[in-house]
């Protein structure tokens, strides 16, 4: 198992009620993996994750099957909107 550090930021951090979330995750779990154990952890972040920019170490990770690595800081930013 990996310890994994998840940051939240807007509307994810709300829905979830808290900015962080520390966890255990299989070893070789993917981004797709991390994702559907939030929506069973967090079933209100459910919808948004589909839609969800991702970081691993404060580094774009393009792909959701994408495995995650040791200690890693996943950071969840949602879809900036503007006008």
């Amino acid at each position: 198992m990996n310890k994994i550090t998840i940051i939240l930021y807007a509307n994810l951090k709300e829905k979830a009620g808290t900015d962080r979330i520390e966890m255990q995750v299989p070893n070789n779990a993917t981004i797709a993996d991390l994702k559907q154990i939030l929506k069973q952890d967090y079933p209100a972040l459910g919808p948004q994750l589909a839609n969800v920019h991702v970081m691993v170490n404060k580094r774009n990770l393009p792909l959701d099957t994408d495995v995650v690595p040791p200690d890693a800081e996943i950071t969840f930013l949602p879809p900036i909107s503007g006008g």
